[in-house]
């Protein structure tokens, strides 16, 4: 009798902790994004997150924790406790720019996390003000070359997705081009807008509102062929053969969260990027839906460090 009723109790211990997340989740999740509202990511997040909330059945909070282009929020998506209750939306340079220009990143990004799944392999859009003399990516080349140094680009921070492609425009162009960084594309518009920096090459998430309205002109989509979103608009690729410069978002939780609650998450995600309200709005952006399976993706992230990494030496970019 007193074995029979050790073994119940240790098996109700190892049952417990299933049953602790059966319900999950009990209570809203946090998404952290980490850039500054108003930028092409968070924009995203923001569509997102409501269909996420309807596959759970609890709502999801935005968090912006912008910093050291996208490291600071990463880092608190990577220590935050790995129950299911915050996820973090991850850009490049969460696990793919930025272990390659901080020293000191603050997290492990090869073990930090688990991927949940993407949303977005988007193309950016290099873009100049609406008053810019320039009207074609050959004259932006020709402006460049004809006075080094003097011409100006925004990102929104180094290591960003559209800091590398900036690079990779510059190396393939063979020009000098100074960097201005912002905390985000939130921060850089007003200034490329204004004419205060000469051009962008940034998301085509944040960037394509604002040729719509007028007050930036589009050279040029960085995918190797027209977007079908987007198809007045040529590719960098026919000024400058074989440049292509896409983005891939994605979301992961800490991981250490336990499998039964990633599962969960990973099938509330499937079931979010399946709606066709959340493609609809996304595509009225500019953005095409790409749904990668977790092990497709953690081939992509290697895949694209071992590109950028390239580009980042042959560009000199200093570790930080």
């Amino acid at each position: 009798m007193f074995n029979a009723l050790k073994v119940l109790t240790l098996a109700t211990v190892f049952v417990l902790p299933s049953a602790a997340y059966a319900q999950f989740p009990e209570r809203p999740l946090k998404l952290i994004v980490p850039f500054a509202a108003g930028g092409g990511s968070d924009t995203v997040a923001r569509i997102y997150a409501p269909e996420l909330a309807k596959a759970l059945g609890q709502n999801v909070v935005i968090e912006n924790i912008a910093g050291a282009g996208g490291s600071v929020g990463a880092a608190a998506g990577a220590t935050a406790t790995p129950d299911g209750y915050t996820l973090l939306m991850a850009t490049p340079s969460t696990q793919i720019t930025g272990p390659l220009l901080q020293s000191n990143l603050p997290y492990d990004p090869d073990t930090a996390f688990q991927v949940l799944g993407t949303i977005f392999d988007s193309p950016n859009l290099l873009v100049v003000p609406a008053d810019s003399p320039f009207q074609s990516v050959e004259d932006v080349v020709a402006a460049a070359k004809a006075a080094p140094g003097d011409m100006t680009y925004a990102s929104p921070g180094v290591g960003s997705s559209a800091h590398m492609a900036s690079e990779l425009f510059k190396l393939m162009n063979e020009i000098d081009v100074e960097h201005i960084p912002y905390k985000g594309t939130g921060e850089s518009l007003p200034d490329v807008i204004a004419g205060r920096v000469d051009w962008s090459i940034d998301s085509m998430t944040s960037m394509l509102a604002y040729v719509r309205t007028g007050e930036l002109r589009a050279l040029g989509v960085s995918s190797l062929a027209a977007d079908p979103l987007v198809p007045e608009i040529t590719p960098i690729a026919d000024a400058v053969p074989g440049f292509s410069a896409t983005a891939v978002n994605y979301f992961v939780v800490p991981t250490a969260t336990p499998t039964d609650v990633v599962d969960r998450l990973r099938e509330a995600h499937t079931a979010a990027v399946n709606s066709p309200e959340l493609e609809k709005r996304l595509n009225d952006l500019g953005i095409t839906l790409v749904r990668m399976a977790p092990d497709e993706l953690n081939t992509k992230i290697t895949t694209d460090r071992a590109k950028w990494a390239d580009v980042i030496e042959k560009a000199d970019i200093p570790v930080q």
